[in-house]
């Protein structure tokens, strides 16, 4: 089995600590006890660090989300290194601060935190370049065989991932001069890696003495520790930054995007339609009057001389009584002239204006007799009648000429789209048109636009709209959807570049908003 290529952290010797710990000067690491350096204390306070060690390992593995082990890092770890303050920076280019010692959150915008992001990612960019020397680097010629029991060289990659003490000569000018006011004078930056070595974040404890040697073995331990427990937590991905794309392959990108502008591709504009009849008869009031009955059922379908309504004849009868009456008197004058003329010379002399007054008498009687005969409305050919409620039309008064209802042919049905102003574009005759209606959404019905209204109209729900036509394509055979059915037709233009297609609308709005 292969070994783990991750650079190990160094193992750590209690009594070389705890004798560590002992000397005058020592850290607080070190400094459990500040006294002598006898045998039984040593190990005590090795036993001391040692617990408080595995209780921050068990803290920062049993942390239940990434936020909890944030603050395990930045506000535990002075249990065993003793410090002022503590940032934790995900990110192996541009490192982030994501935690602060003793504040619940990250202020980006404070000095201390702006300060510190710039540290970071100078530090971070000088971990690289040391990283890439030592890859271009010979490698080394390997030494003599150790000696049995002696522990292996380190690995150079793994000097890299140890912890560092930095200093402001580390720094550039501007960020060394504000460190004094920012941070505490002594800082160690602990690398956070994976298991393949790679660098996902940074640990950066500050505080005003110096960090020893067992300080920076303590913080390796615990790094590892909590590199292994966050990206346990926050997966393989966590603290990588997207590296930057070649240059050559965001020009490509761009240009493809303006090649892929100039595709050609159909126009087309959605609109709500229906299927209407295909040149329908018009059933009209034949003379002013009330609808007295209606004799059929909407989409009911009728022959030639069906009868469809009935207007009242009530007015109509009265005037049919009154001309035959004046009728008969008009005759009744006209035989007694002719009876007196043989007598009377006067009196023949008016028999030619009564035999006219009777012929009026007579017309007037005729023309009743047939408006009364017109009170019954029927069909004047076969087809489905269309119209709406039967209960809105009985006892409606209604004018000489104005529609009642239509009769249409079920097998000459055509698409009529109501085409919005705003949607409009350029349309031949003969344009494709798919009617996709709500009850058979899946299954559109074809068609080719044969008309368009020259002006726009106010349809029925606001919408100022041009009247769009189009038959049916329908295979032979196959039945015609009926006349009536509602749906959203497609209505396909002309090919156009693919960003007028995209940017059509935007450019009408702003147009219109700017009159550009």
């Amino acid at each position: 089995m292969n070994a783990d290529p991750r650079p190990q952290p160094p193992k750590i010797d209690l009594q070389k600590l705890a004798a560590a710990a002992a000397k005058p000067g020592a850290s607080a690491a070190g400094g459990v006890a500040a006294g002598g350096a006898a045998a039984d204390p040593a190990r005590g306070r090795s036993a001391i660090l040692f617990s408080i060690m595995l209780s921050l390992e068990r803290a920062a593995r049993r942390a239940p989300d990434v936020q909890s082990l944030r603050y395990v890092i930045v506000n535990e770890t002075r249990r065993l290194l003793p410090y002022r303050q503590a940032a934790l920076a995900e990110g192996a280019i541009r490192p982030k601060p994501v935690a602060l010692s003793d504040v619940p959150g990250v202020e980006r915008t404070a000095p201390y935190v702006t300060w510190l992001e710039r540290v970071l990612g100078h530090l971070a960019a000088a971990h690289r370049d040391q990283v890439k020397a030592l890859k271009a680097a010979p490698a080394p010629v390997p030494a003599a065989q150790p000696l049995a029991g002696a522990a292996p060289a380190p690995a150079p990659e793994a000097e890299l991932l140890k912890p560092r003490l930095v200093t402001p000569a580390d720094l550039p000018q501007e960020l060394a001069e504000a460190w004094p006011e920012l941070a505490a004078p002594h800082a160690l930056l602990c690398p956070l890696a994976d298991r393949e070595g790679q660098v996902r974040g940074w640990l950066w404890l500050a505080r005003d003495t110096g960090f020893a040697p067992a300080d920076q073995v303590l913080a390796a331990q615990l790094a590892d520790a909590y590199a292994h427990a966050w990206l346990a937590l926050a997966g393989r991905g966590a603290g990588r930054r997207r590296l930057p794309r070649p240059r050559w392959l965001v020009l490509g990108l761009v240009a493809a995007a303006v090649a892929a502008g100039f595709i050609p591709v159909p126009q087309s504009v959605l609109a709500p339609a229906e299927v209407s009849a295909s040149d329908p008869a018009t059933v009209a009031s034949p003379l002013d009057g009330v609808v007295q009955a209606i004799e059929v059922q909407p989409n009911q379908r009728v022959e030639a001389g069906d009868l469809l309504l009935t207007l009242d004849p009530t007015n109509l009868q009265a005037e049919v009584a009154v001309a035959r009456r004046t009728l008969e008197i008009a005759e009744a004058e006209l035989r007694r002239a002719r009876q007196g003329a043989f007598n009377d010379r006067d009196a023949g002399a008016q028999i030619a204006l009564l035999e006219a007054r009777a012929r009026l008498r007579q017309a007037e009687l005729e023309y009743a007799e047939q408006r009364l005969a017109r009170v019954e409305v029927r069909a004047e050919r076969p087809g489905i009648v269309l119209f709406t409620r039967a209960d809105d039309w009985i006892g409606r008064p209604v004018q000489t000429g104005q529609r009642i209802m239509t009769i249409a042919d079920p097998s000459r049905a055509e698409i009529r789209v109501e085409l919005p102003v705003g949607e409009a574009i350029r349309l031949e005759p003969g344009a494709p048109v798919q009617l996709f209606l709500d009850a058979r959404p899946l299954e559109p019905v074809a068609g080719r636009m044969t008309s368009l209204s020259y002006t726009a109209e106010q349809t029925p729900g606001g919408i100022l709209a041009y009247e769009l036509k189009a038959r049916l394509d329908q295979p032979a055979g196959e039945a015609l959807p009926r006349v009536g059915l509602r749906g959203t037709a497609k209505v396909y233009g002309a090919d156009v570049p693919l960003a007028f297609y995209l940017f059509r609308r935007p450019l009408a709005a702003l147009r219109q908003h700017t009159g550009f």
